[in-house]
């Protein structure tokens, strides 16, 4: 069963200053309906208001179990209850979750608002919020707070919250009003790091039924759970990505018969990488095809390779060895062909040969080199550290001209083996762009605007894409992730500013856009004042950053230098990512701070090693890049969580 629910009846005594019960954004779907309701009841000074109170279990995030609580009443109860108040209420649901020992499993307190116009009187109430609990029996307090803080409590809910073998993924928890998913269900599926257990092939290419050598070849890829989505490369150029069954491609092999090799890379919901397999073509006179694979499982200490042998007019391979230069590393008689190729043996080695040996004694082989740009370590890596740098001289220019010898990267102190190198300016790039769209901003929203225009032309290139986002009560995408400036002009002259500010909420799920990109990322986030509608703390967005790889250039406008908690968390953020942190005092400054922004990002050098830590997979690693020249200071993450 995908989740269980509960239901509790409470009757909240509220003071009638204190009535402010908000409207959550619709949900898309439940997992399960809700069980009989169960009552109890709240006491304290004022009317009585009825409130029914549901918990369902969504599925297992790390350790935990999340938990959609659902709280509703009637509007029509809470208007009766003060005649003098104002049309939007807007107030948070705080409390803590208790073992039986009386020891704090949780404290949580969620932004929400409610319209309480004549339009609304007849619609029920709704409050929804996500939390990841641990399994057993827990005691919750609930409370409701005022912006002041001034908060009226409900009676403890006692609950029993299952061990849940099922994974959760955000799309359990439904879409917002925006369509989005919510930022605090993005962040608990990023928790499950699934672990591959099935027997034999994940991702497996089948015969196709009729194999030409040129014109038209439609090719399937079966695949096994956890993989739901398959890409597609004809050698290295991709051809498509299919999200759902059947997993198909239709290839054109030209007039002219080529030695090819077609590869199904298979990914789980959460875009992490899996399993792949390859099928050879045009192989003319061979009885069996043999291609080295790289897999992104979880391998102690090296790399887990596979070796894919494909059978052509009936061959069939008695015996597959893989080689690292001369040296054996496996050998086997049956599949499946699938090894890991200890990192002291791939450091060493030049090249990894993969031979079969068919009924008749022929062999049949396949080479991928293990040095140099064209390595076979593919960029899907689990183990691969990509880092974006700036280095600066002691004049705070950026400095250009370096080489790859010229820089030296330390993880926890140990020195790493740089693999990957480039001057930014040379590479594609990925960015978003990020817009405060709250009610402070509607003065300044013109000039936002044409700065903002002036960015994306200035900084855009035919190689790159990028998105538009902007965050009121949540964020909403004005334009997804496009090579089309033109979309994203558009996007920016969408944006208006009226609400509250999402700010955590929405540095999330513009990080969320990036999941499934690899290479020369940033993300420019704009906003003038601190968070107060996001669902996500402090903390867990500050883990969730730094688990992303992204660089984050924050531009505070009009941010009090009273405000010193804000300033602090957004170069704190900024910090941890490599970015940076601009504070100005009006709008008209945005251009200078973008083309600062723009010459950084262009001036920065990507590399990339392998990592070989040893520690365990949620715990923070640092970073440190020094510069061998003298003068010369690096700027880029302070470490990252796996």
């Amino acid at each position: 069963m995908p989740g269980s629910a509960a239901r509790r009846l409470l009757s909240l005594a509220l003071p009638l200053a204190a009535l402010l019960l908000s409207r959550p954004s619709p949900l898309a779907a439940q997992p399960s309906p809700p069980a009989p309701p169960q009552t109890t009841r709240a006491e304290g000074a004022g009317v009585s208001v009825p409130i029914e109170v549901r918990e369902q279990f969504l599925g297992r995030s790390g350790e935990k179990t999340v938990v959609r609580f659902l709280l509703s009443a009637s509007r029509a109860d809470l208007r009766k209850a003060g005649a003098d108040r104002p049309r939007v209420f807007t107030f948070f649901v705080a409390g803590e979750a208790k073992d039986e020992k009386g020891a704090v499993a949780d404290t949580f307190r969620v932004p929400v608002d409610v319209d309480m116009s004549d339009a609304t009187e007849g619609q029920p109430l709704a409050i929804s919020f996500l939390r990841a609990l641990p399994p057993g029996r827990l005691v919750l307090n609930f409370r409701f707070e005022a912006e002041n803080g001034r908060g009226v409590g409900l009676r403890s809910v006692t609950i029993d919250v299952p061990r849940m073998s099922s994974e959760f993924v955000a799309t359990d928890a439904g879409l917002l009003a925006s369509g989005f998913l919510s930022a605090p269900a993005v962040i608990l599926e990023a928790e499950n790091r699934p672990a591959v257990t099935a027997e034999g092939p994940l991702v497996r290419i089948v015969a196709p039924k009729r194999e030409v050598p040129v014109g038209l070849l439609r090719v399937e890829a079966e695949v096994q759970p956890p993989v739901t989505k398959v890409e597609f490369y004809l050698d290295e150029t991709k051809l498509v990505t299919r999200n759902r069954p059947p997993f198909t491609v239709e290839i054109d092999l030209g007039t002219v018969p080529r030695r090819q090799t077609l590869k199904a890379l298979g990914f789980d919901r959460q875009g992490n990488f899996v399993d792949a397999d390859a099928w050879a073509i045009n192989e003319r006179e061979a009885r069996l095809a043999v291609r080295i694979l790289e897999l992104p499982k979880k391998a102690e200490g090296g790399v887990e390779v596979k070796v894919a042998v494909q059978s052509i007019a009936g061959g069939r391979a008695t015996t597959v060895k893989l080689f690292a230069d001369t040296e054996l590393v496996k050998e086997w008689s049956a599949p499946p062909y699938q090894v890991t190729v200890p990192a002291a043996t791939l450091a060493r080695a030049t090249l990894l040969r993969a031979t079969a040996v068919d009924e008749e004694g022929k062999e049949f082989s396949d080479l991928r080199f293990t040095k140099g740009e064209g390595r076979f370590l593919s960029r899907v890596e689990v183990n691969l550290v990509e880092l974006n740098v700036t280095v600066l001289d002691e004049a705070g220019r950026f400095a250009r001209d370096l080489g790859k010898d010229d820089f030296e990267v330390l993880e926890d102190g140990v020195p790493q083996t740089l693999g990957s190198f480039e001057f930014a300016e040379s590479l594609p790039l990925a960015f978003g762009l990020v817009v405060d769209g709250s009610g402070s901003m509607q003065k300044s929203m013109p000039v936002v605007k044409q700065a903002a225009n002036e960015f994306v032309t200035r900084l855009m290139t035919e190689k790159d894409q990028g998105f538009v986002m902007e965050f009121r009560e949540q964020p909403m995408l004005l334009a997804p992730m496009t090579k089309s400036r033109a979309d994203l002009l558009r996007g920016i002259s969408e944006a208006r500013a009226d609400g509250g500010t999402a700010l955590y909420d929405s540095i999330v799920m513009a990080l969320y856009q990036f999941r499934a990109l690899a290479g020369k990322k940033a993300l420019v986030v704009l906003t003038d004042g601190k968070d107060n509608r996001s669902a996500s703390e402090y903390e867990t967005l500050r883990r969730y950053v730094r688990t992303a790889g992204v660089p984050v250039y924050f531009v505070g406008l009009d941010v009090s230098f009273l405000d010193v908690g804000l300033r602090s968390r957004l170069k704190e953020l900024a910090g941890d990512t490599g970015g940076d942190a601009f504070f100005i005092g009006s709008a008209k400054d945005l251009a200078e701070v973008y083309r600062r922004i723009e010459t950084e990002v262009r001036a920065q050098y990507f590399t990339s090693y392998l990592t070989e830590s040893k520690k365990a997979e949620g715990e923070f690693r640092a970073v440190e890049v020094r510069l061998k020249k003298p003068g010369l200071k690096a700027k880029t993450i302070r470490g990252y969580f796996p």
